[in-house]
């Protein structure tokens, strides 16, 4: 992944835009607030069956990006984050495009 991928994600997270984590994805997912649901390169494929099926409409996207790099970039590791904003998810999707 860029440095404007993990930027953009760093800046999700200070905005408090950007869910960590399964139980807070899925709250986010359930709430209707989710805009973006994004999964580490090494994420279980349970999980993005899982996400995937929650999403509905929502983009799920893998990255290349492992959670070890994510921890590393973001601040805390984990395998799957949620994006709470249109504007830091069209941020996040052209990084990753």
């Amino acid at each position: 992944m860029t440095d404007k991928f993990f930027n953009a994600m760093g800046l999700s997270r200070r905005a408090k835009k950007l869910c960590i984590g399964h139980d807070e994805v899925k709250t986010s997912i359930r709430n209707g607030k989710a805009m973006l649901v994004i999964l580490a390169s090494d994420a279980s494929e349970r999980l993005e069956k899982e996400m995937t099926k929650l999403a509905d409409e929502i983009p799920v996207i893998r990255t290349d990006a492992t959670m070890q790099e994510m921890g590393f970039y973001i601040g805390k590791k984990s395998g799957v984050f949620s994006v709470i904003d249109s504007g830091l998810k069209d941020l996040v999707l052209s990084t990753i495009k």
